[in-house]
């Protein structure tokens, strides 16, 4: 399902945050779904820990009521179509069927945002998220890899 909002009036750091994240889905030449998932781990990782500061203002700007729900949560749908699109056109054979659902990129992005939490707390280091990327990928992609419960 295509979420689209209007980037008008939108917070100008959310904005770029917005176009940053399309811009590494871009990047990312990656030919398999394996490899995608596990270049868009490192690249998550590199860039949370670049933009820690835009984050943290985004977040405060909507937690103070600056930036508007409907807005808000209208750039994260956005932005989980676009990673939905890609890793999908990457799945021939559909291997990981919960590709092919909302669920299963929001899960993805779940794992990486709930990992980059433990980032800013304190608890891992950018290093420690670096060297946990080969089992965070095979987490997710047994997670992917469950059937659309929808069908059965």
């Amino acid at each position: 399902m295509e979420h689209r909002i209007s980037h008008d009036n939108m917070d100008d750091i959310l904005k770029k945050l917005e176009d940053d994240y399309i811009q590494v889905l871009v990047q990312n030449e990656s030919t398999t779904v394996e490899d995608f998932i596990e270049q868009f781990l490192y690249d998550s990782w590199d860039y949370n820990h670049q933009n820690m500061d835009l984050i943290k203002a985004v977040m405060r700007r909507y937690s103070q009521g600056d930036v508007h729900p409907v807005t808000f949560s209208g750039a994260f749908k956005e932005m989980a179509d676009h990673l939905q699109k890609n890793l999908a056109q990457l799945d021939h054979e559909h291997n990981y069927p919960m590709l092919h659902t909302g669920l299963g990129t929001t899960t993805l992005v779940a794992i990486i945002d709930g990992m980059v939490v433990q980032y800013y707390t304190g608890t891992y280091s950018i290093e420690d998220l670096k060297n946990k990327t080969p089992q965070l990928k095979s987490m997710i992609l047994n997670a992917l890899s469950t059937q659309d419960m929808r069908n059965l």
